[in-house]
């Protein structure tokens, strides 16, 4: 019998969509979301809060600075429905062509990733998720 780890490790738990179509690029792709790790460095990366040590008032001035960069979490999500492979697999040049592609077709997929990494659940609706769908694949 596996023990707990390996169970853990090998658990299929990251959704994907196959065959998104894109008629204003002209492609399909395929859309998956993305693990725990790379959401929190992307969440790390947007929230930044920033100190400015000579404030107008003479005290510190802190100021609260959110980048949404979802060309980046949009890279990180494509792959090429045949093979599976990343369509960008440098990500620093998948959201260089990302970011000058439509707005609206970025967010849109940027939604679709949320989705998929179960981004727009609660945490109590997660646990339950993984409850039920751990319980499902035991034999």
């Amino acid at each position: 019998m596996p023990s707990l780890k390996d169970m853990i490790r090998n658990a299929t738990d990251i959704q994907v969509q196959q065959d998104v179509e894109i008629p204003e690029w002209g492609v399909t792709v395929d859309v998956h979301g993305l693990p725990s790790g790379d959401w929190e460095q992307y969440q790390s990366k947007m929230n930044r809060v920033s100190l400015n040590a000579g404030g107008t008032s003479g005290k510190p001035d802190a100021e609260f600075v959110m980048r949404s960069n979802k060309a980046e979490i949009v890279a990180k999500a494509l792959h090429e429905p045949e093979t599976g492979v990343l369509v960008f697999p440098d990500v620093r040049e998948g959201v260089a062509i990302l970011s000058k592609r439509s707005g609206g077709i970025i967010a849109g997929l940027f939604e679709l990733v949320l989705h998929l990494s179960g981004g727009e659940k609660d945490f109590v609706t997660q646990v339950k998720d993984a409850e039920r769908d751990f319980s499902d694949g035991q034999s």
